[in-house]
């Protein structure tokens, strides 16, 4: 009892505290922590359940809710293993229905019936049968009404969302708005963009870029569209690839046939379709074919690629090209470290510490790390036949790790590679 009656009081100086200030968005990072934690997430769920009620028109309170609601559901669904009764207990919680009485035609009310795949109860009531084309045609008015909405001071998480949905449309008309509002607004790390640009940098004129998200294409689309670099390079979605009109699209840029009856051939799931679009542009592309490196444990270690095509990816830093005939690719990484990647910024950033709001993207410190697993193997090499440019290069090293030391990462891993 007495536990209890301090949890409400507890409860109770947060409400008041969040009313007397301006209420903030529960940090991305913090939601992430509630996957594993069904104490904290009820107890924030019934925080902002009760703080709504008291303040129906709070934005920001109802957005909270509605993330904390949607990690209540995830851990029903995989602890039931019932996508269905997943559905149910969504709308029993009924947290967008009561966002729509409570704050319609808002932003926040647009985003989280996009995100929740909400259905307004009159229409599910006069459809007899759950209908996709119903689905979808509410989807993405919910999703042109958050676009058009969207707020001055929106994260870059929404603006990631928003540019996701338009990539397989091809809207680029909107999502150029987007990019460069996005851009603007300085939400977009300048350590990402410069990682970004480094993958581009390495590649050959007029290449493929395949991304297995849309971390790994939005902030090539900032540095194409809206800063007008590296345009000459195609960039290719593979989350997208659901979408057979994208498919086309981007056939299309890369010069090679569209078989419609091909795409809509039978398979077991989306990942194996993906990788048989993925097989089809390393076949019939002439342009050289890179995908990002930083995803080589799942392409050539694990579940990404059958072996035959892993044996045909070579490592070039940053990325991974594709070749049927075997080339000195160690030589190919050593002059993009030393003629065409950009590292210096590496060694000490002259800007304030960037909150990450970014919903797809890896955080600055993830790509620093990167530098290090992919372009250490050079080292032994440099410090045989290039001095002056193994001690720059371990210096680079050197600097990010003690960054990284400095904001408590576990560094031990880095500092091997140094040895």
């Amino acid at each position: 009892m007495k536990r209890k009656m301090m949890t409400l009081l507890a409860a109770a100086t947060m409400m008041t505290t969040a009313s007397a200030q301006q209420t903030e968005r529960i940090d991305r990072h913090q939601i992430l922590t509630l996957y594993g934690n069904a104490e904290k997430t009820d107890s924030l769920y019934n925080f902002w359940n009760t703080y709504v009620q008291v303040h129906p028109k709070d934005e920001v309170a109802w957005r909270n809710l509605f993330e904390v609601s949607e990690k209540k559901v995830f851990r029903w669904v995989s602890t039931t293993k019932d996508w269905k009764g997943g559905e149910d207990y969504r709308k029993q919680l009924n947290v967008v229905g009561r966002m729509e009485k409570a704050i319609p035609g808002t932003y926040t009310f647009y985003y989280s019936a996009y995100e929740g795949s909400y259905l307004p109860e009159e229409v599910e009531k006069e459809a007899k049968q759950y209908n996709m084309t119903t689905f979808y045609m509410h989807h993405d008015a919910y999703a042109d009404s958050a676009i058009a909405a969207l707020p001055a001071d929106a994260l870059a998480g929404d603006y990631e969302r928003w540019i996701q949905h338009l990539i397989p449309k091809c809207d680029t008309v909107r999502m150029d708005q987007l990019l460069k509002r996005c851009y603007e607004s300085g939400q977009f790390p300048e350590e990402t963009l410069q990682y970004h640009f480094n993958e581009l940098q390495g590649m050959e004129t007029g290449g493929v870029y395949c991304g297995a998200h849309e971390g790994d294409i939005i902030g090539k689309l900032i540095l194409q569209r809206v800063l007008g670099v590296h345009q000459d390079k195609i960039l290719y979605d593979e989350n997208a690839s659901m979408d057979p009109e994208y498919v086309k699209a981007v056939f299309g840029h890369i010069g090679i046939a569209f078989d419609k009856a091909w795409y809509w051939e039978g398979y077991e799931d989306q990942m194996e379709k993906q990788r048989t679009i993925m097989r089809y542009i390393f076949d019939h592309s002439k342009r050289p074919v890179y995908l990002s490196a930083h995803n080589m444990q799942g392409y050539v270690l694990g579940y990404g690629l059958p072996d035959e095509l892993k044996a045909r990816l070579y490592n070039e830093g940053l990325t991974i090209r594709y070749s049927t005939k075997p080339y000195d690719n160690m030589a190919v990484k050593r002059r993009n470290i030393e003629q065409r990647y950009r590292l210096e910024y590496l060694r000490m950033p002259f800007h304030p510490k960037m909150k990450d709001t970014q919903l797809f993207s890896f955080s600055a410190n993830a790509y620093a790390m990167n530098y290090i697993r992919l372009l250490h193997d050079q080292l032994p090499y440099y410090k045989k036949h290039n001095r002056e440019r193994y001690q720059w290069l371990h210096g680079i090293f050197t600097d990010i790790i003690d960054r990284l030391e400095k904001e408590n990462f576990d560094v031990d891993e880095f500092k091997g590679y140094l040895k």
